[in-house]
């Protein structure tokens, strides 16, 4: 992994601990990057992660994931 990927999957679990949800567009606007790009950025997170986030499809958005206490 590069380190503009490292920082962009740093990026995703921080707005997800502080707002407990993220999109596309987030990433679009904070790291200038493509549709696709932050598609497979999201991807690429649930993957290493998949306790952290589920996608709402109601929504269009990803939303943090309920830990135990919670």
């Amino acid at each position: 992994m590069t380190w503009f990927e490292d920082t962009r999957m740093t990026w995703i679990a921080e707005m997800l601990d502080i707002y407990g949800f993220i999109n596309r567009k987030h990433l679009m606007l904070k790291f200038g990057i493509s549709k696709p790009q932050a598609s497979t950025d999201l991807r690429r997170f649930q993957k290493r992660f998949p306790d952290r986030m589920t996608y709402n499809v109601g929504l269009k958005t990803y939303v943090r994931r309920k830990r135990d206490g919670e």
